[in-house]
């Protein structure tokens, strides 16, 4: 059975006591303590002991950081650092919990650093709890260094193991209770969506037996059959414009006012007769759009890419001269793309004619 690594960081010599309490504790829980001082690291052939130990880091779960008067051995990779700093890094890159103890002493001899760390007295101070005077600011950086990170950057001060026992006890009784709570709540969306998938099966069913029964009850069931299709054409081919004309940026009752605004001074909107009369099957998608003049297309319009942003948009539908917009994820153009080519290419002129005076007249851009 799989079980948690929990890795105890800090310098050896002067908390030494603290790590082995911490140890037996660790085992306590039936978790995996892993320190370096006990064997506990794989050191590589190919690498050094301060690699081996930082590797070590993201083969765990849990991280303990533990910040007492030392700073400890340098950091091979990087000299303005120890190796209990390379730890944490390495840590926060594979975004392990992280749970930091920092020794009162230190805490207090920070916040006198703090007060004065704006004056040149900051670093000439003799802070009794930092056992090198020449290592205490880089002590103090650290403990601001976790201070300040945008998440897990708490840290709680102790003066002995019970301190760090009954803090370590509280924290993780309550991730465990996150995990349960987060168990649950997953089972309530698995089974909401297992309803939600069940009454779609079971409307697709009432669809069905809604148009068997018209059919078959009909005198002409040509002719029924006929309306059912027209019925699913115009739903789909509204489906397919209202997806374009709801923007992501505008309240839908401001675009409506935007369109009444609009309509006496634009002269340019084809009539329903005209835009029926456009062979979608002679054109892609975004070319009948720009033809039918409801919509114009800058297909050549590329959104700005940024380290958050994890899809490109890289089209941009605009409602003829109103002055809003929609950008298309790749997602979404494949959904219009099928819906073009499943229905409104199959579109007579007939049935676009009835459907482009029902949508323009709801547009209040009907002309005929």
């Amino acid at each position: 059975m799989a079980i948690p690594k929990v890795f105890i960081s800090s310098t050896c010599f002067d908390l030494s006591e603290i790590r082995e309490q911490l140890s037996k504790f660790v085992s306590s829980f039936g978790f995996d303590p892993i320190l370096s001082d006990h064997g506990d690291v794989f050191y590589h052939p190919d690498l050094h002991t301060h690699e081996a130990c930082v590797h070590e880091v993201s083969n765990c779960q849990l991280f303990i950081l533990i910040i007492g008067g030392r700073f400890g051995g340098q950091y091979l990779a990087d000299k303005e650092k120890s190796i209990t700093n390379a730890e944490y890094k390495a840590a926060k890159s594979s975004n392990i919990p992280v749970f930091t103890y920092i020794k009162e002493d230190d805490l207090s001899n920070h916040h006198i650093y703090s007060t004065n760390s704006k004056n040149d007295i900051a670093a000439k101070i003799n802070y009794p709890a930092i056992q090198k005077k020449e290592d205490a600011i880089n002590i103090f950086n650290f403990i601001n260094e976790v201070r300040k990170e945008s998440n897990n950057n708490g840290y709680e001060g102790f003066s002995n193991f019970s301190d760090i026992e009954n803090h370590l006890r509280k924290q993780w009784a309550g991730m465990f209770f996150d995990f349960l709570k987060t168990r649950e709540i997953k089972s309530q969306i698995d089974a909401t969506n297992y309803l939600l998938e069940n009454l779609k099966s079971s409307n697709k069913k009432l669809e069905d037996i809604v148009t068997n029964l018209y059919i078959n009850t009909s005198e002409d069931k040509e002719l029924a059959q006929f309306q059912i299709d027209e019925i699913e054409l115009t739903s789909k081919m509204s489906q397919f414009y209202n997806f374009l004309i709801n923007s992501d940026f505008i309240k839908q009752d401001l675009i409506q006012e935007n369109i009444k605004n609009a309509i006496n001074s634009n002269k340019n909107i084809k009539t329903a007769l005209e835009i029926s009369k456009i062979d979608p099957n002679n054109n892609n998608w975004e070319s009948y759009l720009k033809k039918t003049s409801i919509f114009k297309i800058d297909i050549e319009y590329e959104f700005e890419k940024n380290s958050n942003n994890k899809e490109s948009f890289d089209t941009l539908i605009i409602l003829a001269e109103y002055g809003f917009g929609k950008f298309l994820s790749p997602n979404e153009i494949s959904v219009i793309k099928s819906i073009y080519s499943k229905y409104i290419c199959k579109s007579s002129e007939e049935q676009r004619l009835n459907f482009f005076r029902y949508y323009l007249n709801s547009l209040n851009l009907d002309q005929t």
